[in-house]
């Protein structure tokens, strides 16, 4: 819908261009003017683009990183004695169940708080747990798996810190300014009295689609370009098949 109202609002500037070109003619250097308009566009939006990219790579990263985190600790709760040992083990498994269902339910803001309080709550249990059990371990074991869920509590926090952390709202109100202005200044022609169709379509589909690409790679818990998550998925069916 949104992009639909921004094509609607890129015709319109293009109209503009074009009625203003026959009412008011003669306005001088309209070339060097387009393509300034244009380069700043270009540039604000390859800025935004590179922005936009590298948290999106950080968000990928951030999920291998999770789920080696969450593998490390399971392995490590095998020095646990029992049985605090499997009761770790069985948190962890439904734990990767629960961060996984919290991504799926990421474009759900209320089953998102959940999902995030779920996970929340199940870190506590896995702290719970290892408290009880400190006294009884000998202290390189409780060095080991005390780092181990420290990281896994970490990376949770990074991740959702990720994915909240996006490109301003002040940088997409100056990027459309920009593609407003470059439209009504590709319009303006007082030298043709014909519309061109085809330049239009293809400056509003283009700039559109560009414009759409960088928000749903930019804004993970509503866009569609979102990171890959088969990291968790392969440790959740490894996790379920050493049960």
């Amino acid at each position: 819908m949104m992009a639909l109202v921004v094509m609607a609002l890129l015709l319109a500037s293009l109209e503009v261009g074009f009625r203003l070109s026959h009412r008011k003619e003669g306005l001088d250097e309209i070339t060097a003017l387009q393509s300034s308009v244009l380069g700043m566009v270009a540039l604000l939006l390859a800025f935004s683009f590179s922005m936009a990219a590298d948290r999106y790579t950080l968000r990928r990263d951030l999920v291998v990183k999770e789920a080696n985190d969450i593998g490390t600790l399971y392995l490590r709760a095998s020095f646990l004695p029992e049985p605090t040992r499997t009761e770790m083990r069985t948190r962890l498994r439904h734990y990767v169940d629960v961060r996984l269902e919290g991504y799926a339910d990421a474009g759900n803001p209320e089953r998102f708080k959940q999902r995030l309080a779920e996970s929340d709550a199940i870190q506590d249990q896995l702290w719970s747990l290892l408290e009880g059990v400190a006294p009884q371990l000998p202290t390189a074991v409780m060095t080991l798996t005390t780092e181990a869920l420290n990281n896994v509590l970490d990376v949770s926090e990074e991740r959702l810190a990720a994915a909240r952390n996006i490109i301003p709202n002040t940088v997409f109100i100056l990027l459309l300014i920009g593609m407003l202005g470059s439209g009504v200044l590709l319009g303006y022609r007082p030298e043709g009295h014909v519309r061109g169709p085809l330049a239009w379509i293809i400056f509003v589909v283009v700039l559109t689609a560009v414009t759409f690409t960088l928000v749903n790679m930019d804004v993970p818990l509503s866009g569609h370009l979102r990171a890959d998550q088969a990291p968790l998925r392969n440790l959740q069916i490894q996790l379920g098949s050493s049960h």
